[in-house]
């Protein structure tokens, strides 16, 4: 088996060490040989348990991010959303995460962490 490295900016990577997201191991495992999906879900379990306030993003914006290879945005949206395409394989995987699809775009909420914090106990 062998691993792609990949490069993570400065500022990117101290804010990962300040708030690290724990993922679901079996998710990775499920998503492994899809990548589109798999950038979905660790962008949800990034984004979302860090939320206070629903947030909007516009297809364009996804479609940045997600989709540079499609050249028209109808193209990307149709993908993106369908039953089977990325966000609908990364939240069979996470089924905590609060996301709708709107005309407008995607709408993210509040939701809990893929992985639920553990406690522990002080004496």
């Amino acid at each position: 088996m062998s691993f792609e490295a990949a490069k993570l900016s400065e500022g990117f990577f101290e804010q990962l060490k300040r708030h690290p997201v724990p993922l679901e191991e079996a998710a990775i495992k499920a998503l492994s040989k899809q990548a589109a999906a798999l950038d979905v879900y660790l962008w949800l379990a990034y984004r979302l348990h860090a939320l206070s306030a629903d947030r909007a993003i516009s297809w364009p914006a996804l479609k940045a991010q997600f989709g540079p290879a499609f050249r028209e945005l109808y193209s990307f949206k149709a993908k993106f959303s369908s039953p089977t395409g990325p966000l609908a394989l990364a939240l069979a995987v996470y089924p905590a995460a609060k996301v709708e699809v709107a005309k407008e775009g995607v709408i993210i909420k509040p939701s809990r962490p893929p992985v639920a914090p553990r406690l522990i106990a002080m004496r």
